[in-house]
């Protein structure tokens, strides 16, 4: 688990509890946690992509670009929101080519550091 910053444009930000997920390619949040960013409807009118997730469960979602905190480096990612409830996952593009990661299973801790 990973507690990072979202923002989008100018609007408020909040701190999300991620699943670090490395099969991820992008990072996935519901339109409701979206809706506390200040994401509205009308910001979500560009295309709809289907995407398949672990479970093989295809979810509805449209692509924002957000900002994102970790360890106290911001970055622009893109994000994937989807209308189906479902669990914040982090994913691969725009954030694990900014940082070394290390899995620490002994003490079920992960370390990001920037490269």
């Amino acid at each position: 688990m990973l507690m990072a910053k979202l923002q989008y444009q100018n609007n408020r930000s909040r701190y999300f509890e991620f699943l670090i997920d490395l099969g991820a390619d992008y990072t996935l949040i519901s339109e409701s946690d979206a809706m506390l960013l200040g994401i509205e409807s009308k910001d979500l009118l560009g295309e709809k992509i289907n995407v398949e997730v672990a479970n093989l469960q295809f979810l509805e979602v449209h692509k924002v670009d957000l900002l994102i905190t970790i360890e106290g480096v911001e970055i622009d990612i893109p994000v994937l929101i989807s209308k189906t409830e479902c669990e914040c996952l982090l994913g691969r593009k725009g954030v694990f080519d900014k940082f070394d990661i290390l899995f620490k299973e002994k003490n079920q801790e992960c370390v990001f550091s920037k490269n």
